[in-house]
């Protein structure tokens, strides 16, 4: 894995007189970077989909459809539907 310029606020590059173990402890940094980068990424996108965002009523929530103001889901098989797909992302999760 090639490291990248490292500069200076003058543009010069400064990894022109480094030592073979400055320029593993470079890689290795951007390589931490990077992954840490990812795994904040996947942090709030799983925050997201774990939020609790309450449909408004008489809306579906799962298919998003007008449905009885008291009902949560439209028909029995949107509800098996949502059903199914929680427990296979908490499957996912786990």
């Amino acid at each position: 894995m090639a490291a990248g310029a490292i500069t200076v606020h003058d543009g010069r590059d400064t990894l022109e007189r480094a030592s073979e173990d400055d320029l593993v402890s470079v890689s290795e940094a951007a390589y931490l970077q990077a992954a840490l980068v990812r795994h904040r990424l996947r942090a709030e996108r799983d925050a997201q989909a774990l939020a609790l965002i309450p449909t408004p009523l008489g809306t579906c929530a799962n298919c998003d459809e007008r449905c009885d103001a008291a009902a949560r889901y439209c028909d029995p098989d949107c509800h098996n539907d949502h059903a199914q797909r929680e427990g296979l992302q908490a499957r996912l999760r786990a």
